[in-house]
């Protein structure tokens, strides 16, 4: 008996710039269900409803295979939270290590009933540095130091959605604000840093008699909406 015909290839769910290779994605179709429990604690009959606020939640990973990611991800880092092939952008991961090349998460969804077509959004570009591409870590800040180098590097992009349902429990209307990035940045050695502009949520400096010493930080800025 010859093999069924089921597929194995990964999709695109953000119009990712063709340098953006599809790793996997997924989509999760979602609603809610109201029930009355009778005084058995048994759903009533006839007391459930036919469901509502029915919406989707998308993740797609890529890796990078170019030599400017920030040229490439053109409007997912320019107009970050903006609606990209109909899902509304809730946040993108790029993850750069010493052995692979750039990985790029990006988690969104949308809704049946009055679905995202325009939201607002901010510009994330300046946090890579531009021609940043192939294996390997980019400096996210200067670093005068020449004994220490960036081994592990991951840029999240947050904002905070806002949706409110109607009457019905379906989709009404929604918002993004508060857009932020979040870098954690791991090093061979002690790096001096300027990271003027950022937040420090955390510095840790380690050495040990078997490792080489290290340094692990991770800091945060907010980004004014276009």
């Amino acid at each position: 008996m010859a093999d069924k015909v089921v597929d194995m290839q990964a999709t695109k769910l953000f119009s990712e710039h063709a340098n953006f290779h599809a790793q996997s994605s997924s989509d999760n179709d979602l609603q809610d269900y109201a029930v009355v429990p009778d005084a058995d604690g048994d759903v009533a009959g006839g007391c459930e409803d036919a469901g509502s606020n029915k919406r989707n939640e998308y993740t797609g990973t890529t890796q990078y295979c170019g030599t400017d990611i920030v040229s490439d991800a053109g409007v997912l880092f320019t107009t970050f939270g903006e609606v990209a092939n109909s899902k509304a952008v809730d946040d993108i991961t790029v993850t750069f290590r010493l052995d692979q090349y750039p990985e790029m998460t990006i988690n969104g969804h949308n809704h049946d009933t009055n679905a995202h077509e325009a939201l607002d959004d901010a510009d994330v570009s300046s946090v890579i540095p531009g021609s940043t591409g192939g294996v390997g870590c980019p400096d996210i800040w200067s670093n005068a130091a020449a004994n220490a180098d960036p081994i592990s590097v991951t840029v999240r992009f947050t904002l905070e959605h806002v949706d409110q349902n109607d009457a019905d429990n379906e989709h009404f209307v929604g918002a993004n604000k508060n857009f932020k990035a979040e870098v954690t940045a791991e090093y061979v050695g002690v790096p001096t840093l300027t990271t003027t502009g950022w937040k420090i949520d955390s510095e840790n400096t380690a050495d040990s008699n078997g490792e080489f010493d290290s340094y692990t930080i991770t800091a945060h800025k907010f980004f004014a909406r276009n």
